[in-house]
């Protein structure tokens, strides 16, 4: 079954639940002649389209001429449509090393539901934040505790560029040396990927992606320590720690704090199932009237659907970026 055909409370075969780590080479067999290698066909395709003018250089290979072991599940053919939507039947769409590719793959999705890329090229940094901070949909939500987090930190880190534009905000960000990964809040990385996405989309668009991402954090803010506590507990009786969970956070951690003010990207995928399957179909009839006006995200099935791949995408984005070493990947029931 291809996950893209059906979505309900019951059936989470379409949901971006398999969580892959870091150092997870296997299957990256989509290989280009220069000596990249991308674990699906879009990836590649992007890459061919961006560094080789569409042309492959001699000795890139591909799964369908390599050894079959490499894919599990029924082979699916791809074709022109396919890579234009950034679809494949696994892992879609992610660089190893390349966070604009992953950019480029949640707008090649989005390309094939409509027409959202913005007409407007914005060369000065002061014309993204104009468009980013003024265009923020502060108004499609009751409380403004919901985006204040985010918003403030695009305004800071736009302000920063605007500043220093040869340099990138992200070079600050501390690094965890033990876990290679940035110690940047939740919230601030959602900033930094709404910053990155923003001034490509339209401004419907965008305001759709904004209240996406701010409805990802709320979400975290309200299942993210049950999460972790479930998952460390898990870890423990799997014996893969020796550590039993004792509290829901750290003992020199505020037992009230806001889960995406406190916690880095390290375990931002563990709530997707339940976003997507129970968070989502409540969420998004309170937005009332201005949900009518999305084409992209919703309450609906088919627009579920969309916020599987969009989050999907997200994974790889973070996981290119270093926020997290893992990132998420596609199942379905003729996968297990």
């Amino acid at each position: 079954m291809d996950p893209i055909n059906s979505i309900n409370k019951d059936d989470a075969s379409v949901l971006a639940r398999a969580r892959r780590r870091r150092n997870d080479q296997s299957s990256r067999d989509y290989t280009c002649g220069c000596g990249k290698s991308y674990l699906s066909y879009p990836a590649l395709y992007t890459h061919l389209k961006q560094k080789h003018q569409g042309s492959p250089p001699q000795g890139t290979t591909q799964p369908n001429n390599m050894n079959p072991k490499a894919n599990r599940g029924r082979p699916k053919r791809l074709d022109e449509n396919d890579l234009k939507e950034g679809k494949s039947d696994d892992e879609r769409s992610i660089s190893n090393n390349e966070p604009d590719e992953t950019i480029e793959q949640v707008l090649l999705f989005l390309d094939s539901i409509g027409n959202f890329r913005s007409v407007t090229k914005y060369e000065k940094e002061e014309e993204k934040q104009v468009y980013l901070l003024n265009s923020f949909p502060k108004d499609y939500f009751i409380n403004n505790q919901d985006y204040q987090s985010i918003y403030n930190y695009m305004k800071d880190i736009t302000n920063e560029r605007v500043k220093n534009p040869d340099q990138d905000p992200l070079t600050k960000e501390e690094i965890d040396k033990d876990k290679n990964i940035k110690k940047t809040q939740i919230s601030k990385i959602l900033a930094y990927f709404l910053v990155a996405i923003g001034p490509l989309l339209n401004e419907d668009a965008y305001k759709e992606m904004a209240t996406f991402i701010v409805s990802f954090s709320i979400a975290l803010n309200e299942m993210g320590y049950q999460a972790l506590q479930n998952y460390e507990q898990e870890q423990y009786q799997q014996g893969d720690t020796d550590k039993k969970t004792q509290t829901l956070v750290k003992q020199d951690q505020n037992m009230n704090a806001v889960y995406c003010e406190e916690q880095n990207g390290e375990q931002i995928l563990l709530i997707t199932n339940e976003f997507i399957l129970s968070f989502l179909p409540q969420y998004f009839p309170k937005l009332g009237n201005v949900e009518k006006t999305f084409r992209i995200f919703g309450s609906p099935d088919e627009k579920l659907k969309n916020a599987v791949y969009v989050t999907q995408h997200l994974s790889y984005w973070l996981y290119a970026m270093k926020f997290t070493n893992s990132r998420l990947a596609l199942y379905t029931d003729d996968d297990q």
